[in-house]
């Protein structure tokens, strides 16, 4: 999840910026209040969030940035409305490379030997940030791949949240272009897409494995344990007390040996006060919460 707009046109050339003037203080009180009640810490330059804003402003009919703040503090739907405008999806399959082939290689065949007892063996996992979808439906790939998802007794489930709606509803769709699934091995995607024109649709083996649903990551919602959570590209645009405040929840989610993977270079902050192990496998860092502690304190 990374901040980013893309220029407008009218009639094929740009349209010209709207009159809509966005005072600093005023830009500040919006910066405050999404960081409130999103957790989303808007870090871009003022100039192009101004822009952005009143991109917005004009988009919605509204005459000021008053007018905007009012609505935000009033309805939830506005301010998931703003998000879907500032932050940007995109993203691509498989973009961790080193956590997916970590999580393929090592964690799999981990949770595997641990589940080995169990009848049926349960996976859970959880998406946090998930965007259009392309990060869960790896996930999927990724197990189906190690794992007989048809067979073996395995209770397997993979729970994808966003903040955006319409970011989920082409992760429902699962439709994607042939070009977004580039880096993608040729027999995975003949094995879990089907040719839909110049787009390629997740087949149902694949679907069936993920719940999409929204969520406000900033919020407290218990969902149960999980097995591995990827949050990946989410805590850099959070402010440093929503990352503390969201690791805690994470490593409360986690069972006892779950993995937090996090996208390449970022780090849980270390006023978390949270007690993860830090391993390195394959280039990727993983923060483990341990079996013996975790069993001790009951979470």
């Amino acid at each position: 999840m990374s901040t980013g707009s893309s220029p407008r046109t009218l009639n094929g050339r740009h349209k010209p910026c709207t009159s809509v003037a966005i005072l600093e203080h005023e830009l500040s009180e919006l910066r405050l209040l999404l960081e409130r009640e999103a957790g989303v810490l808007l870090d871009s330059p003022t100039d192009i969030l101004m822009a952005r804003v009143s991109n917005y402003l004009e988009s919605r009919h509204l005459g000021s940035a008053p007018d905007l703040l009012s609505l935000l503090r009033s309805s939830e739907t506005e301010c998931e409305s703003l998000l879907e405008t500032l932050l940007d999806g995109d993203s691509g399959f498989f973009r961790h490379t080193n956590a997916f082939q970590t999580f393929a290689g090592k964690l799999l065949p981990e949770l595997h030997q641990r589940k080995s007892g169990e009848s049926p063996r349960t996976l859970r996992i959880w998406s946090a940030g998930c965007s259009t979808g392309v990060e869960s439906y790896s996930i999927a790939m990724s197990i189906c791949h190690e794992v007989n998802c048809g067979g073996g007794g395995w209770n397997i489930h993979i729970l994808a949240s966003d903040i955006r709606r319409s970011a989920l509803q082409v992760a429902e769709r699962g439709l994607y272009l042939r070009k977004a699934l580039a880096q993608v091995p040729r027999p995975l995607i003949k094995a879990y897409f089907a040719k839909v024109g110049e787009h390629l649709l997740a087949k149902p083996r694949l679907r069936n494995l993920v719940t999409f649903t929204p969520m406000n990551l900033a919020r407290p919602a218990y969902l149960g344990r999980f097995d591995c959570i990827f949050c990946m590209d989410v805590l850099p645009h959070f402010s440093v007390t929503q990352k503390i405040a969201l690791v805690q929840r994470l490593h409360l989610y986690l069972e006892p040996g779950g993995y937090l993977l996090l996208g390449d270079g970022e780090k849980i902050p270390s006023a978390a006060d949270v007690n993860f192990q830090m391993e390195k496998e394959s280039g990727a860092v993983l923060y483990r919460k341990p079996l013996a502690v975790a069993a001790k304190s009951g979470k």
